[in-house]
């Protein structure tokens, strides 16, 4: 059990009801992803932190599960800054602002999927889902996708670990090596598992039948009512400071 599912499985929300972590995160991301990035995203995040902290989150498990992405997604932001036309490259006038509304708006939103990642077991997530009628194909190939990927990074990490035991990173060259070394053994070990726990589970009974004993969770009328008040709150806000609302006299 890795860190994320470790967080999920014990955290203070892990025993609250699917659906209202869906209401919460998802009303949360729809808004981050709809609204203006400014002030929208600043405003989501505060409420996603605001979240985080209630659900009592380990801040750093939470911090690189965010700046993980967020920083792939600046780097690829900086094709933004430039423009091309029939003189060549140039700096575009209007490209640092959309470079950072969409670094803001990826900010936000990569929050509120985190927000609920680490707070919500897989098995009790899936299970939610086909009670909801999402079709059992769709949860199967997301439950070998998750199973094989924890999995491979089990193994990687084995491999990397084993590697560095036997002095495999004492010098660059050989750290280099080593790694290029264990990703063609990942690569091949990806097929031979993933060809492996399909049959497996196809052997078990018929495909997506793959669902452990759960414990319904009964709904907090609190909390929905305390999401939606945050949903509302955000908007207001961001009303309030794009003037939308119209303001007396």
């Amino acid at each position: 059990m890795n860190a994320l599912e470790a967080a999920a499985a014990t955290g203070r929300w892990a025993r609250r009801n699917v659906g209202e972590k869906v209401l919460l995160c998802g009303g949360l991301l729809l808004l981050a992803v709809s609204l203006p990035a400014w002030p929208a995203a600043p405003v989501v995040l505060t409420a996603v932190v605001g979240a985080a902290i209630a659900a009592r989150v380990p801040p750093r498990l939470f911090a690189a599960l965010v700046l993980a992405p967020v920083a792939f997604v600046a780097v690829g932001s900086f094709p933004l800054l430039v423009s091309v036309s029939t003189d060549g490259l140039g700096w575009s006038p209007t490209g640092p602002q959309r470079a950072a509304e969409t670094i803001a708006r990826t900010f936000a939103a990569v929050s509120c999927t985190m927000l609920f990642a680490v707070t919500t077991p897989m098995s009790e997530l899936l299970a939610w889902a086909n009670r909801r009628g999402i079709p059992r194909f769709v949860t199967y190939l997301a439950d070998v996708t998750y199973r094989m990927t924890g999995t491979l990074i089990e193994s990687a990490r084995s491999m990397h670990l084993a590697q560095a035991q036997r002095l495999g990173h004492a010098t660059r060259r050989g750290l280099l090596l080593g790694v290029a070394g264990q990703s063609a053994n990942l690569f091949i070990m990806a097929f031979s598992r993933a060809r492996r726990l399909g049959e497996g589970l196809e052997l078990r009974a018929e495909p997506g039948a793959s669902a452990v004993l759960l414990i319904e969770r009964p709904g907090d009328r609190r909390f929905v009512l305390a999401s939606i008040a945050v949903l509302v709150a955000v908007v207001a806000v961001v009303a309030a400071v794009r003037g939308w609302l119209p303001w007396p006299g």
